[in-house]
């Protein structure tokens, strides 16, 4: 399974900005960049109780689920689960936190 690192969070308007690196099975290692907006925040933890940083890995760890660490775009909306899995807005929330 993929190993996914969280190296720096910064805001940027109305969402947040991630830069981090996923470690794949093979051993290489992969920068990327994620948007996480407020919206898609309020929408996969609607209490706000847990860390922007922990829904951003829980939607990385769904996409690598999804296509794999060597599919996986160098710079990520996080919109993009929502809009090309049906079972994002089910599945994301049970992996906050793993």
């Amino acid at each position: 399974m993929p190993q996914i690192e969280m190296l720096d969070e910064s805001e940027a308007g109305t969402s947040w900005q991630f830069r981090l690196q996923v470690l794949d099975d093979e051993g290489t290692l992969r920068a990327h960049r994620l948007t996480l907006a407020w919206a898609d925040y309020d929408h996969w933890a609607p209490g706000g109780d847990c860390s922007p940083a922990a829904v951003a890995a829980a939607v990385v760890d769904f996409l690598l689920q999804r296509s794999g660490a060597s599919n996986l775009r160098s710079s990520i909306d996080a919109s993009l689960a929502r809009r090309e899995y049906p079972d994002a807005d089910e599945v994301i929330p049970t992996l906050i936190g793993r």
